[in-house]
């Protein structure tokens, strides 16, 4: 689908945006650890003469002191240990070193001064209470090992460092020192602005971020508005605009619906409850489709558009959502109030090959065709557009799909049967089965009103599957009878198909008395599989009939090589065979040629005794045409 240029640049933009936040945010992250890491060696470089002098101040404090006695009773009660103590402290204090102290924590673990070397107008007498606010004040009376303790400002890094002294193993006394550490002026300066920078950019990216998300809803809820119809909650026909140039008409069939009678349903019960009949035909229509696949625009008033999807190049799997589209149609009831029910229905006309077409549009004007020939038909049906059909809107009595589906599903397909002469012998035993569908009144249609229809959808496959099966059985019931079947070349190919012919070949005495008509097409000549496939037939036993010979695409070599039993002669040539010199010698030509490939000769359409004769005398040992019989149901007497 199209997208104006405005929405792509805008999710381009986003993407852009929240890439640049998450590589801005990590360089952040990098230039603080960054900090962290300067900051760390600055401690380690500044601090490790500083630690040094303190242990070792510690250790000589350690060695004045009585093992055996409490330290800071003995501290207390010798006044000249106390000063003696307190002048190492002071002479420890620098620029750096502000503060050195002695502490102890009494039996309540109140930590209290013991000796403070400090100026005297700052000094704190012995027993002051001592309010610590970290944690590893207490830690190092577990690890009874230093800890150092950071506290940080703006320019420099202020440091505690506590020292245990341990009598007995157990810690009696810490001593404490608070020194700072001055920051590099221009590194700090440099990491800072970096940070602010970096913060900055980030701030601008997430509101840049956020005015264009609102940007994209903003436009996603506009471009919904113009493409969507409120009415029906599908596509309008802006978004068909927008769309048409793109499609790929490889990827969908196309279907045009309409609501039959809807102008009747406005006038008869107003706009409002017609209203409610394309809100209720949309929603069928959409819980019909396969999300994320089909596609559907309310193409007019009540006419809608349906593009569904080509799956694995198989058009009937579309096919099938377009058929599910017109029965849920045909199951649903509209309440128009409380009483009355209101039964809709649609007529639907199908573009199957749209990619034959050069534009969307040429495609569907054709679905368009398909649609007005259902609405001729009397509505409430499916129509196939047929190129072979001239003019779709010739009704020329044409059953409609939906009335053939029905029509294999209710089991009104059935055979006639016309009997093929052997000019020799005079036996009636081999038959063609012929096509029949009895229509809902009882009448019997033939092929031509059914075949046009179904061509190059999966009814015509059915139908044959149907066909067989009639002739299988009928088989069973006259073991002294042959029997020919009429298959098209897409039957040949056919999986399911030939899977039944497999089936009925493991029966004894079927395959030898079923023959296989295949109609005689370019499909036929140009199929890779289908010269293998009538080889594996005549495997089984079955009897290969070329049928329709001559009406276009006779292929000698092709016959040969699949090594067909019988040739029927068309019978459009047969019925010229006494008028038409080109005709006569066509026929001849066939002839000779079937004779020294060992092929027999079927004419067709033979319906008096002088084109009978005439075929006689040119070696064609076998006939089939109104002379001998009509087709028929089939009769033991007859």
């Amino acid at each position: 689908m199209k997208k104006v240029f405005f929405f792509k640049n805008s999710l381009f933009l986003i993407f852009f945006v929240v890439v640049a936040s998450f590589i801005l945010l990590f360089l952040l992250y990098g230039t603080v650890k960054l900090e962290n890491t300067i900051q760390k060696k600055m401690v380690e470089i500044s601090t490790t003469d500083v630690i040094s002098i303190i242990k070792n101040s510690a250790e000589t404090i350690n060695r004045q002191l009585d093992k055996t006695k409490s330290y800071n009773v003995q501290i207390k009660e010798n006044e000249a240990l106390q000063k003696d103590i307190e002048e190492k402290l002071e002479a420890l204090i620098t620029q750096n070193i502000k503060y050195v102290y002695l502490l102890y924590k009494d039996e309540r673990g109140v930590f209290r001064f013991l000796v403070d070397g400090a100026k005297s107008e700052n000094k704190a007498f012995i027993n002051q209470k001592f309010d610590i606010d970290n944690e590893k004040w207490l830690s190092i009376y577990t690890t009874k090992k230093p800890t150092l303790i950071k506290n940080k400002y703006l320019k420099q890094l202020s440091i505690t460092y506590l020292v245990p002294i341990l009598n007995n193993d157990n810690v009696e006394l810490v001593f404490a020192v608070d020194f700072s550490v001055e920051k590099l002026d221009e590194i700090n300066k440099i990491i800072t602005l970096m940070k602010n920078g970096i913060i900055g950019i980030i701030s601008i990216l997430i509101l840049f971020l956020i005015v264009l998300i609102i940007q994209a809803i903003k436009y996603l809820s506009v471009k919904r508005s113009a493409y969507i119809d409120r009415l029906t909650n599908v596509y309008n026909r802006n978004y068909l605009h927008e769309l048409e140039t793109f499609i790929n008409l490889d990827q969908y069939i196309i279907g045009a619906i309409d609501i039959d009678h809807f102008k009747v349903i406005n006038d008869t019960y107003g706009h409002d409850i017609g209203d409610k009949v394309l809100r209720q035909i949309s929603h069928i229509i959409l819980s019909s489709i396969r999300a994320k696949e089909d596609i559907v625009i309310r193409y007019g008033g009540e006419e809608f558009l349906i593009l569904a999807k080509v799956k694995r190049e198989d058009r009937f799997i579309a096919l099938n959502v377009i058929e599910r589209i017109f029965t849920n149609i045909q199951k649903s009831k509209i309440h128009i109030s409380k009483k009355d029910v209101l039964e809709v229905s649609v007529s639907i006309g199908v573009n199957l090959e749209p990619n034959k077409s050069r534009t969307f549009s040429q495609a569907f004007k054709l679905a368009d065709i398909a649609l007005y020939n259902a609405k001729n038909k009397g509505r409430n049906n499916i129509q196939i557009y047929d190129e072979t059909n001239k003019r779709f809107d010739d009704n020329n009595g044409l059953l409609s799909i939906n009335e053939i589906k029905e029509a294999i599903e209710e089991k009104r397909v059935i055979c006639y049967y016309q009997k093929i002469v052997n000019d020799e012998e005079e036996k009636y035993t081999q038959y063609e089965a012929l096509l029949r569908i009895v229509d809902k009144n009882g009448n019997i249609v033939t092929p031509d009103k059914i075949l046009p229809v179904i061509k190059g959808t999966f009814l015509l496959r059915n139908i044959s599957k149907r066909v067989l099966k009639i002739c299988f059985e009928k088989l069973l019931e006259e073991p002294n009878i042959m029997i020919n079947v009429n298959l098209n070349p897409q039957d040949i190919v056919n999986d399911s198909v030939l899977d039944i012919l497999k089936r009925f070949a493991s029966k004894p005495n079927i395959s030898n008395r079923l023959g296989i008509e295949i109609s005689e097409s370019e499909d036929l000549i140009n199929c890779k599989d289908s010269k293998e496939n009538i080889l594996l037939l005549k495997q089984l036993g079955y009897k290969i009939y070329i049928d329709d010979f001559g009406s276009g695409y006779s292929n000698f070599i092709y016959l040969a090589e699949v090594n067909s039993d019988f040739i029927k002669i068309d019978g459009t040539i047969i019925k010229k065979i006494l008028d038409d010199k080109i005709a006569f010698l066509l026929v001849k030509s066939i002839v000779q040629f079937a004779k020294e490939a060992n092929i027999e000769v079927i004419a067709e359409y033979v319906c008096n005794k002088e084109i009978y004769e005439k075929v006689k005398s040119l070696g064609i040992k076998y006939s089939q045409g109104f002379y001998f019989s009509i087709p028929k149901e089939f009769d033991k007497k007859s």
